[in-house]
């Protein structure tokens, strides 16, 4: 068997929840995920974790926030004027793709809709969150 090394091209299986067990995505009954390790798809702690190990393993990791999408930081909730929110999200946990300053394009969501403004949360989604991975390697090459 060929143990995983950086460059290494590995499919995987994987189901993610949260630290409470509330399960947040999964690839089950699709095709496995298929990427080269080290090409930065994903986080690092749990590209770290996967060196060395081969097909038919499966590995579970802890992910903190630290390791993986931070805290939630106040300063990036920014107030939007409503008609600038598309129709179809201009409500609390809408969600619509907005560009940052820098130009760069993100799926954020609407945290608050008040009067005329709606305030943006553009923190990634999972900040503040503990993520538990359950990994299967599928195939390693």
């Amino acid at each position: 068997m060929t143990a995983i090394v950086e460059g290494s091209r590995i499919t995987l299986n994987f189901k993610l929840s949260f630290d409470d067990g509330t399960p947040v995505d999964s690839n089950e009954g699709l095709e496995p995920v298929e990427f080269v390790h080290g090409d930065g798809i994903l986080l690092a702690v749990i590209e770290d974790e996967l060196l060395g190990k081969e097909a038919g393993d499966h590995i579970s990791v802890t992910v903190t926030p630290e390791q993986g999408y931070g805290y939630a930081d106040p300063n990036e909730i920014i107030d939007i004027a409503i008609e600038d929110v598309p129709e179809d999200a201009r409500f609390a946990g809408g969600v619509m793709t907005a560009i940052d300053e820098a130009g760069e394009q993100h799926v954020v969501m609407v945290a608050e809709v008040l009067g005329d403004v709606a305030k943006v949360d553009f923190n990634h989604p999972y900040s503040g969150r503990t993520l538990c991975y359950d990994i299967t390697i599928t195939s390693v090459k």
